[in-house]
């Protein structure tokens, strides 16, 4: 399996385990805040948006914050998580690697 391939797999599961869901009922399409939701909503603690919307910002480059900041980028999606996933392991390996416990 390739690299790409490696971290595609791997921010399923990450996506799996945060949300409680079968990683095989995952699909590149299905949406957060619409077929993925969050199981509480509180001031003190994180929920799964929060944790996935952490990971974005913790491996994105200069680049890819200013992108996001100015709505170039948006990420909706399980597809569009993965894809960040392996975009930002080409400037920040080490942390794609760290937050998908690669």
């Amino acid at each position: 399996m390739d690299e790409k391939a490696i971290i595609r797999e791997k921010a399923l599961q990450r996506i799996s385990k945060t949300f409680a869901i079968p990683v095989e009922d995952l699909t590149n399409d299905m949406e957060f805040g619409k077929d993925l939701t969050a199981s509480f909503v509180s001031d003190f603690r994180n929920n799964e948006f929060d944790l996935i919307n952490d990971d974005i910002h913790d491996v994105a480059d200069k680049q890819t914050t200013k992108e996001m900041e100015n709505g170039v980028l948006t990420i909706r999606t399980v597809g569009d998580y993965c894809n960040h996933m392996v975009r930002c392991h080409e400037f920040k390996p080490s942390m794609v690697k760290k937050i998908l416990a690669i």
